[in-house]
């Protein structure tokens, strides 16, 4: 019987979340069956390119039209935080209704179980009491109590259970680490760090073209637009989308900004024309997203990489080792400009591999900042290479830990 490894994701996105595709990768390259149980979302569905490696997606109850009628009953009677809860019940249904018909697939003999977050650590959890199964906790946000409503405040208090419960805790780095003990209480003795990032071992998306493709998307031409600014990833508010929109209306033509969405946008969606009033010049919108396997030609289009993130929290605030997008840029050697965040800040000083920004809106700064970068691009593009391969390659990063879960008493083939 093959060993198996089952990671519940309920959030489901996960061709735009490295840790879910790089871990999967990691545990498949070391003979286990890996089963990623998740729910269907607007984002490509990921598809391994390994047998080694089976995603199974289920509906939440918003698309059940059943349940989704009593959802909007409870939204009209103000019962609207059952929701979630109710949501979680439906997906563990629809788990549980696949490892009874593919018991031997999933056997708590030789599985190990990867909890992602709040709903998939309860899922772990339940697996755990029913068959005395040893879990992971994973990390990949990190909301306080306070962001849970009324009734739905019992999922939290379900994490809370499932964190202490679990064997091995799974986060970004020591920051989010104390983030997460504060808000579940408790401090575990067990945890790695893992960035959310590529493996430099994954050639599946390699860009095999010499083409760049913002500059066939949007007929670029290198002699007339010599600076590609791209920040990759979601286009709102606590991205500073429009400030940087607004600054880059401000500066010389030749530097072009791209935002390039994780989800497709429809180009009449309020906010993408309020930012196309705020930019027609220079501002280029790529709304339609690449899967996983083709995102390289995204980042090796790139001239400079642009990570800026709103300190609305600090799931937002910690974000240096949980941001993709910048594990991309670095992968492929592209400096950064990012604004004056302190877990951002710190990565880029130490390393040199950028410009840190004080002001997003303010036009001067931000044209220096490219300049000095493009004077000693070779400088800051090798530096970016050496920090991926330091702080970010998944493929070095995860190897403590299957050290670890191989000594697990349960986890033996037969």
């Amino acid at each position: 019987m093959a060993k198996t490894c089952c990671l519940f994701f309920y959030e489901g996105y996960i061709s735009v979340s490295p840790t879910i595709i790089s871990l999967s990768k990691s545990f498949a390259s070391k003979g286990y069956i890996v089963v990623i149980f998740a729910t269907k979302t607007q984002y490509y569905e990921f598809k391994p390119d390994s047998g080694q490696v089976k995603t199974v997606y289920f509906s939440k109850g918003h698309n059940i039209p059943l349940i989704n009628f009593f959802y909007k009953l409870f939204y009209r009677i103000k019962l609207g935080s059952l929701v979630p809860v109710i949501d979680l019940i439906v997906f563990g249904f629809q788990v549980a209704s696949y490892i009874v018909r593919n018991y031997k697939l999933v056997s708590p003999q030789t599985s190990v179980d990867i909890g992602v977050d709040t709903n998939g650590s309860i899922l772990a959890l339940i697996n755990h009491y029913i068959f005395n199964k040893k879990f992971i906790y994973l990390s990949l946000e990190i909301y306080p109590f306070s962001y849970f409503r009324k009734f739905s405040k019992i999922l939290k208090l379900f994490e809370c259970l499932a964190y202490r419960q679990a064997e091995t805790i799974i986060v970004q780095d020591q920051d989010r680490f104390d983030s997460l003990c504060k808000y579940n209480n408790f401090q575990p003795t067990t945890v790695f760090y893992l960035p959310n990032s590529p493996s430099s071992l994954d050639k599946s998306s390699e860009n095999v073209s010499n083409n760049n493709y913002f500059r066939d998307k949007f007929n670029l031409r290198e002699d007339k637009f010599s600076c590609l600014l791209v920040q990759a990833g979601m286009i709102e508010d606590r991205v500073f989308s429009k400030e940087l929109a607004y600054a880059f209306n401000y500066i010389d033509n030749e530097y072009v900004l791209i935002y390039h969405e994780r989800e497709k946008r429809d180009i009449h969606d309020p906010y993408i024309e309020e930012l196309q009033k705020l930019n027609s010049k220079n501002l280029f919108l790529s709304l339609d997203p690449l899967p996983i396997e083709e995102i390289n030609r995204v980042f090796d289009s790139v001239t400079i990489g642009l990570a800026f993130y709103r300190n609305v929290d600090n799931n937002f605030s910690q974000i240096s080792k949980a941001s993709g997008k910048l594990a991309y840029y670095l992968k492929s050697g592209k400096p950064l400009l990012v604004n004056n965040l302190e877990s951002l800040a710190k990565l880029v000083l130490r390393y040199k591999i950028g410009v840190v920004i004080d002001n997003p809106c303010d036009p001067i700064e931000i044209e220096a900042a490219i300049k000095k970068i493009l004077n000693k691009y070779d400088f800051y593009s090798e530096n970016a290479k050496i920090c991926f391969a330091t702080e970010f390659d998944f493929a070095n990063k995860v190897n403590p830990l299957l050290s670890h879960i191989s000594n697990w008493s349960n986890i033996t083939e037969s």
